[in-house]
């Protein structure tokens, strides 16, 4: 059957003449009638081919149709991004036909020409994305309705059981059957909270995305086993087997992380070049494969940093004590020794088990004060103030290579909002990188890379982090964008943007604007075990190694090493199965990794809306860092963001450009493009909906200007914290 299945896609592919019939394919085919039907059946199911209104079959591209993912804001239009554009495509509300955030669906474009349209027609959903929603109970004439949060929801929820839920309470509607477009049917499966908890907002959007705080029955089980094993001499053993590695060794991180998974050492060696110790926590002798604690880590993916809390991937006498890094402790690891010469080359290196005992927790603030000369603190850590200075040394060298070889650094600003004791935004300042956050990275970059190109080498199965390449006409597009802008930057019109090119556009550039549209027109990075290469990075070969415990690849790839470099596990059968593994659990970790992205973004969304309610009717100071055919967004100086809608924007009738995406006026020739300077008013901010509304109160003519200093923070920009991001 699978071969008369492919004998008749073929017949699709490689005819002018669909589509067909029915009975012109039994024709052409001489298929029994029913083996036909059958095959076509499945096709569709497949979204293969599709059948006209006249029952007419043919591939989806005959009919003019492609498929995609839509993104359904509030006011009821969306976005659809699809493999087939390079762009984003408008979705009215008139032609949404029942699409819910998120589903999966065939589309047509709205306009004959696909090169003038940026719209687009939901023909048919095929598949739908929502499974729960999140929402609160509520009282009608005496009678208990469940609402969702999200607004964008627009479904009928009929209730087969409340629960014990009662008015008021947050809860998980568990979606059964959706009896149409319009209704659903279900029944509440937890109850997160009331909607007076503190912090139950930021609650309810991670239980959205089904990330919680709390670790169920048997994953609390496995670790008291775990606890047990180790207190009743289990880990002292292990210890004593392992070699232990005698070195000035420390860990750097935030003054207020608490998993502390990686640690580091210097030395200089006498032909020059340089030892770079990288050492990190071993996980995977504590949390087994399969077992309660590891299947759990798989489901969560990884840990996620919502404002004011983490929600671990592991539970905390794990993350926070077992297997951190602690001061003066002794601690298992997967040790990396580096060899490095001057010119950041990996000249020889050793992966292995091993034993450490860190000398200091060190943080990045005392780090950077030992790296600028601060006597007191050189004073404090004299002991390793010659090491600190030889890592940054080191850490340079490191970061040359990197980027002569084109590697790509965004840079892009973080927020962090400070919230009080109840959970409210009172400030939203900048995260600082300075040089001690830098070196931390360069070292963890090339301990991920080194441990990729070992087992790549050995070309066995593995998990890599990869990136693809930008489509070529994306970053055509992107010239035509950046030659609209303030900036005189010169491509030739037939040069290839290269990660060396890209690099020295962003070095010219240094602007918010320019840099995040680049980033968008990336591929997305993920987890797979087919190595491409990372583009951003110019790598030919990474992938995680260094933060086993809150990213799960990570952990996998210790197993990994620990399979093939130890135990010597590299026969056919080993390496079959082990691909089998690897390849659904990449899959998993980098869905989870996508929610956790999503997830933050949408908490502070939220917090940021929250915090603006507050500054209503002031004005700011903002770049344009979007443009869309609905209008245009502006970023302030804390990365704080708003919409100045078209309808909004009254002295005159602006036309969307998207290929150089920019406004124009059509009677004042007035023209917005992005990075442009502009002083704003916010006119409204809504916690609930997540949204900014700005309107422009002038624009600037100078290229830079200061930014106002309205919503400057209230104390010094705070460093990025260690699980803030080392998720290249």
């Amino acid at each position: 059957m699978l071969e008369l299945k492919n004998n008749l896609i073929d017949i699709f592919n490689d005819s002018a003449c669909a589509p067909y019939t029915f009975e012109e394919l039994l024709d052409i085919t001489k298929y029994e009638i029913t083996i036909l039907k059958n095959l076509l059946e499945q096709l569709k199911e497949e979204n293969i081919i599709y059948e006209s209104k006249k029952h007419r079959f043919g591939l989806l591209s005959q009919f003019g149709l492609y498929i995609g993912t839509i993104d359904v804001k509030e006011k009821g239009y969306g976005f659809i991004s699809s493999q087939s554009f390079e762009k984003e495509l408008f979705v009215p509300k008139t032609d949404i036909n029942s699409a819910l955030n998120k589903d999966k669906v065939i589309f047509r474009i709205k306009s004959k020409n696909i090169d003038i349209s940026d719209e687009a027609v939901v023909v048919k959903v095929i598949e739908r994305h929502l499974k729960t929603v999140v929402g609160e109970i509520k009282s009608y004439y005496y009678r208990k309705v469940f609402e969702p949060i999200d607004k964008k929801i627009q479904l009928h929820f009929e209730v087969d059981d409340f629960n014990m839920s009662v008015e008021g309470d947050i809860v998980k509607f568990k979606i059964d059957q959706f009896v149409s477009d319009e209704h659903v049917k279900g029944k509440i499966i937890e109850i997160i909270g009331n909607k007076n908890d503190v912090g139950i907002d930021i609650k309810s959007i991670a239980a959205k995305y089904d990330f919680y705080q709390d670790f169920n029955k048997e994953t609390i089980n496995d670790l008291e086993r775990v606890v047990n094993f180790y207190q009743d001499g289990g880990y002292e053993h292990e210890i004593s087997k392992r070699e232990k590695i005698n070195k000035t060794i420390i860990t750097i991180d935030g003054e207020d992380a608490k998993d502390l998974d990686d640690a580091v050492s210097i030395e200089q060696l006498d032909n020059g070049n340089y030892l770079l110790g990288v050492y990190i926590a071993d996980v995977s002798y504590f949390v087994q494969e399969n077992m309660p604690l590891d299947e759990e880590a798989l489901s969560r993916g990884t840990s996620v940093y919502l404002v004011d809390r983490v929600i671990p991937m592991l539970p905390h006498k794990l993350s926070n004590d077992l297997c951190s890094l602690n001061e003066k402790t002794p601690k298992l690891v997967m040790a990396c020794l580096m060899e490095i010469n001057n010119n950041g080359d990996v000249v020889n290196y050793e992966i292995k088990e091993a034993v450490i005992e860190t000398k200091h927790r060190m943080s990045y603030t005392n780090v950077n004060k030992i790296i600028d000369n601060d006597l007191e603190i050189k004073e404090k850590y004299k002991d390793i103030v010659n090491d600190v200075i030889l890592m940054n040394k080191v850490a340079h060298i490191l970061s040359n290579k990197r980027a002569k070889n084109g590697a790509l650094n965004f840079e892009i600003p973080e927020a962090k909002i400070i919230v009080d004791e109840k959970g409210y935004p009172i400030d939203v300042q900048l995260r600082e990188r300075y040089e001690g956050e830098k070196l931390i990275e360069q070292f963890m970059l090339t301990a991920n890379e080194t441990v990729a190109s070992c087992i790549n080498q050995m070309d066995l199965p593995f998990i890599y982090r990869v990136h693809d390449e930008p489509k070529q006409d994306k970053l055509q597009s992107f010239k035509k964008v950046l030659k609209n802008t303030k900036y005189n930057i010169n491509i030739r019109n037939n040069q290839k943007v290269t990660p060396k090119v890209l690099q020295t556009i962003m070095d010219e550039v240094n602007d918010y604007a320019i840099n995040t549209t680049l980033l968008r027109m990336m591929a997305k990075a993920k987890y797979d075990v087919y190595n491409i290469g990372h583009y951003g990075l110019a790598s030919d070969c990474y992938t995680h190694f260094t933060s086993p415990i809150r990213r799960y690849p990570d952990l996998l790839v210790h197993r990994l090493l620990k399979k093939y470099l130890i135990n010597g596990e590299v026969t056919i059968e080993d390496q079959k199965n082990n691909f089998n593994m690897i390849s659904i659990r990449a899959e998993q970790s980098s869905k989870r990794e996508r929610d956790a992205i999503e997830c933050e973004y949408e908490v502070n969304d939220m917090k940021m809306a929250q915090f603006m309610e507050n500054h209503i009717g002031e004005e700011f100071q903002g770049t344009v860092s979007s443009i869309t055919s609905f209008g245009m967004f502006v970023t302030l100086h804390n990365s704080i963001e708003g919409l100045i809608r078209l309808g909004d924007m009254k002295d005159d009738y602006y036309e969307y450009n998207s290929t150089l995406m920019c406004l124009t006026g059509r009677h004042t020739n007035n023209i917005y493009r992005l990075g442009d300077t502009v002083k704003v008013k916010c006119i409204d901010a809504n916690k609930t909906k997540k949204e900014i509304d700005f309107i422009i109160s002038s624009k600037s003519n100078k290229n830079m200007l200061k930014y106002s200093k309205n919503l400057s923070g209230r104390g010094k920009h705070e460093k990025r914290r260690n699980s803030s991001k080392r998720k290249k």
